[in-house]
């Protein structure tokens, strides 16, 4: 039979003050007895009954403290047994989340990039050059669409002179999408006659330009004297010298807690937004930032374990807000528990609702007690021709013409607000900056919203860490939004007020 990894919990809750002396609290004492990786056998705690699987092995991999949820790895039939026998515990199987795409402003990570169609097909090149110094533009990634609803298309990546070669059979590219590296604003176009070389001319980011944030939240207003803390759930935070990273935690199974650094780029970028300071503002500027890493080293996914225990240590390190920008998958009711948890634990949870295109708002963001955040575009926010351009689809705002809710968004009765997030420039790890699309950016729009109107609400702020201070929290933010003219489901109570945050 099988051996996978479950998450065991005691009856009801996380913590060991949540509940009684039962049964299942005193089994996951006993286990957290066993040292780690050394199989524990159920005839070891034969004391509490007979669970009908004597001699089954369970391994302990990892626990979070004592009487606390533990990583294990056991049969299904051992598990079954566990959860029904005279002393019950939870055992939930390990789940994974993918991890959040680098580049979602060509909707590439909502949807799947065709095969190129090899060589029997008609090729052309497409040259990238820079628009400004018209220098070749190495190591972008060109995707072509002859037929995007049908996602028939190819792609290839420009070599060091700029070219990339593109094997597709048609005449007419209906969407070609080119991502670029950071310093660059990507490129897209649509209905473009193919001719044997096609030259696209990407735009340089230019930082004293307002992106979409900046535009709305340039004088965003952020009090340090009351020291809030925001905790990013996600790929690592930086190094990066705007940021004020007071602390840097690892919970992914196997690697280092102190490995907290920023391998993918996408967790920066998250920190940024909510509280940069200096070569590119954040919302609230030098906010107090822990870093909580669930993606391991070029890790496809995160599991449900490695995300709840991160969120139990952001309660232990008394964090004000969460920003989860991830998700992704079927309901999971570790997540959905540790979102919970949190809530009580007198800390606001946002998440971002999900790049899947206009679908419902994804896991984790649709649980009770998420705030759900869908991303809004504006066109001046990014150059004519730029990447995110291909982010523009109905419906637009029926109050501001510039305005437009992202096409990759997902949308819902779950969604409590929405926030920039289509070609938003933030930090990058090594002290670099560029643009990056997606509703991950908007949740610490929000994110950093919150925290500046915490900074200047103290009593909010040194209220008891209970649910009373999370919906205090929670009613502060949404009280500071306004609609931007889209509909609840696209954008629940509005946008963060500029001239309230």
């Amino acid at each position: 039979m099988g051996i996978s990894q479950y998450i065991l919990l005691a009856e009801t809750g996380l913590h060991p003050e949540d509940r009684f002396e039962t049964g299942s609290a005193i089994m996951l004492g006993a286990l957290a007895l066993v040292k780690s990786t050394e199989p524990a056998m159920i005839t070891s705690i034969s004391a509490l009954g007979d669970t009908g699987v004597a001699d089954s092995p369970i391994t302990v991999i990892d626990t979070i403290f004592e009487d606390g949820p533990r990583l294990v790895e056991m049969d299904d039939t051992t598990a079954a047994a566990l959860t029904t026998g005279p002393a019950p515990v939870r055992a939930v199987k390990v789940v994974e989340y993918p991890l959040p795409e680098r580049h979602a402003g060509p909707s590439l990570a909502a949807q799947p990039v065709a095969a190129p169609l090899g060589s029997g097909g008609h090729g052309f090149t497409v040259l990238c050059r820079d628009a400004v110094t018209g220098d070749p533009l190495p190591d972008c990634r060109v995707v072509a669409y002859s037929n995007f609803a049908s996602k028939i298309g190819g792609e290839g990546v420009t070599d060091m002179t700029g070219h990339a070669l593109i094997y597709l059979n048609t005449t007419i590219v209906e969407r070609l999408y080119v991502v670029s590296q950071p310093s660059h604003w990507g490129a897209y176009r649509a209905n473009v006659h193919v001719t044997p070389i096609m030259t696209v001319d990407i735009q340089p980011v230019d930082r004293t330009q307002p992106d979409a944030v900046r535009h709305y939240y340039g004088a965003s207003r952020f009090d340090p004297t009351t020291q809030v803390v925001v905790g990013v759930i996600d790929t690592g935070v930086g190094p990066h010298p705007d940021l004020n990273i007071v602390s840097m935690d690892n919970t992914v199974t196997g690697e280092a807690r102190t490995a907290g650094n920023d391998w993918f780029g996408h967790g920066t970028h998250v920190a940024g937004l909510a509280g940069a300071r200096g070569g590119l503002r954040g919302l609230a500027p030098g906010v107090a930032i822990r870093s909580y890493r669930v993606f391991g080293f070029n890790a496809s996914s995160a599991t449900n374990y490695a995300i709840m225990k991160a969120m139990i240590h952001a309660a232990a390190d008394r964090c004000d807000i969460i920003n989860l920008s991830l998700g992704g998958g079927q309901a999971d009711p570790i997540v959905e528990e540790a979102v919970r948890d949190a809530c009580e634990q007198g800390m606001l949870v946002i998440v971002a609702a999900g790049n899947g295109g206009h679908q419902p708002v994804a896991y984790p963001a649709a649980y009770p007690g998420a705030l759900a955040v869908s991303a809004l575009g504006v066109r001046s926010g990014f150059p004519p021709g730029a990447l995110p351009e291909g982010d523009i689809e109905p419906p637009v705002s029926a109050t501001y013409a510039d305005e437009f809710i992202a096409g990759f968004s997902n949308i819902g009765q779950q969604i409590a607000l929405t926030a920039p997030g289509v070609g938003v420039l933030s930090t990058l790890p090594q002290g670099r900056y560029g643009p990056m699309s997606g509703t991950s950016m908007a949740a610490p729009v929000a994110a950093g919203a919150a925290a500046c109107l915490l900074s200047r609400a103290p009593d909010i702020w040194n209220m008891p860490r209970d649910r009373a201070r999370t919906d205090a929290i929670r009613a502060l933010l949404l009280g500071a939004a306004g609609s931007r003219g889209f509909g609840r489901n696209y954008e629940g109570q509005g946008m963060p007020d500029p001239a309230m945050i």
